[in-house]
């Protein structure tokens, strides 16, 4: 039998709980379990223990016994269209956390699929009803959030959890999101090592936080180095032309990141039509992991997104939420991100 609840539980108490090591542990409860290829069953298992020892900072989970409070009901809201969705899909991690976290708290979830308004973005609010009241609280992911939906939420009171660095101004926005301008400064370091002194930047048209902390710690990182920082190219796949590619190694660029597998499409297709080759030409860098597709980690060097920690940490923060509103709980997190070099980087030539 597993140890009765306590006050003052540490984290020796939950490895004995949980069979595992103190470090472990550690990991786990900072959200690093997927950065240090902690197993997802073994996560759970850490976590259900912390909550069952009742660990500050963890909530007690629901069971059915428990008459003095209902279960949950939890709200989980997309912006865009994702479901049905399959492994290989970008946001299946991020679901599978958010499903493996609600059934350690004991928690219900009911997902809302509302019409897209005409530029397609799917609306919380339709003629100022909120479409998520029948929910305790929500957790909403999505590229292409409405931000007056996302200040409404606030200011009517209704608790949740953005997956991904959102800010609005005058809303204090409780997010779950990946420390990609540390990770992209980690890369830049990396790169330098190994000899790269001068880069290209391809990102997309639309910049949000995302993408722009991704170019702030590729900027920073050159900048540390006293390294010149180049004129990104944000622009639409459409739109990149041979010009600018010509241009880019004229200028004496031996390595590219790339913020999206739609622009490192055609990067690919016109470094091959010029008759280079990658990595020997020109080393390039997926500042995004493509699950299982065409430009996986396992084919092209790559950022690393922990999503399936921050589906769980999304839901953790939730359900903090809602257990004590006024509570000193994390609002904003960033979870640290991994990376890999191979095989599409190698030594500059000269």
């Amino acid at each position: 039998m597993g140890r009765q609840p306590t006050r003052g539980s540490r984290q020796a108490d939950i490895a004995r709980e949980a069979g595992v090591s103190q470090s472990t542990v550690s990991l786990v409860l900072r959200g690093a379990g997927d950065l240090s290829r902690i197993s997802a069953e073994t996560q759970r298992r850490v976590l259900s223990a912390a909550r069952r020892l009742r660990y500050p900072g963890t909530s007690v989970p629901r069971t059915p016994t428990d008459r003095r409070a209902a279960p949950h009901l939890l709200g989980v809201h997309t912006f865009e269209p994702i479901f049905p969705t399959s492994a290989r899909d970008y946001y299946f991690e991020f679901l599978q956390g958010i499903e493996e976290q609600a059934g350690v708290e004991g928690c219900n979830l009911v997902l809302f699929t509302a019409a897209r308004d005409e530029g397609g973005v799917r609306r919380i609010y339709r003629d100022g009803v909120n479409g998520l009241r029948q929910a305790a609280g929500s957790v909403l992911l999505g590229h292409h959030a409405n931000r007056d939906d996302l200040a409404q939420l606030a200011r009517d009171g209704h608790p949740y959890v953005y997956i991904g660095h959102r800010e609005v101004p005058g809303v204090e926005i409780c997010y779950v999101g990946g420390d990609y301008r540390s990770a992209t400064g980690r890369i830049v370091d990396d790169l330098v090592a190994l000899g790269h002194r001068s880069f290209g930047y391809l990102g997309e048209v639309i910049r949000y936080e995302t993408q722009a902390d991704r170019w702030e710690g590729f900027a920073s990182g050159l900048d540390r180095f006293g390294l010149t920082v180049p004129t990104p190219a944000f622009a639409r796949p459409e739109q990149l032309t041979a010009n600018w590619l010509d241009s880019t190694l004229a200028a004496g660029a031996t390595a590219i990141l790339v913020e999206s597998v739609s622009l490192l499409r055609v990067l690919a297709a016109m470094v091959s039509l010029r008759g280079l080759t990658i990595p020997d030409d020109l080393s390039v860098v997926l500042l995004v992991d493509d699950p299982d597709g065409e430009f996986g980690p396992d084919r092209w060097a790559s950022l690393h997104i922990p999503r399936n920690a921050m589906g769980r940490r999304a839901v953790q923060m939730l359900i903090a939420l809602l257990s004590d509103p006024e509570g000193d709980h994390e609002r904003q997190v960033l979870l640290p991100c991994a990376h890999r070099l191979e095989p599409t980087v190698a030594p500059p030539r000269n």
